[in-house]
């Protein structure tokens, strides 16, 4: 199962979402897209809910969403702001 890595903490801040990693003090700001596959994560969603979410919310093809939300979270995975297996 995909999670929040431990080392992250994360809030609303002035209508993005910010993570904090602990690890080495860095902060990242999440835009909509981003934030929006973060809270889906972090509700235990899969990337299959996920996709199909946003796709839904969106009204936009799931094929594209899923290229975007499995870079994010490549990308999150390569930053140590998830672990596991989605």
């Amino acid at each position: 199962m995909l999670k929040i890595a431990p080392h992250i903490a994360w809030n609303n801040v002035g209508g993005e979402l910010a993570l904090f990693d602990g690890r080495d003090g860095t902060y990242h700001a999440l835009n909509e897209s981003s934030a929006a596959i973060w809270r889906g994560i972090a509700a235990g969603l899969d990337e299959t809910e996920i996709v199909r979410s946003l796709a839904e919310n969106h009204n936009a093809e799931p094929a594209e969403i899923g290229r975007d939300v499995r870079e994010f979270i490549d990308l999150a995975r390569t930053k140590g702001l998830l672990e596991g297996s989605d």
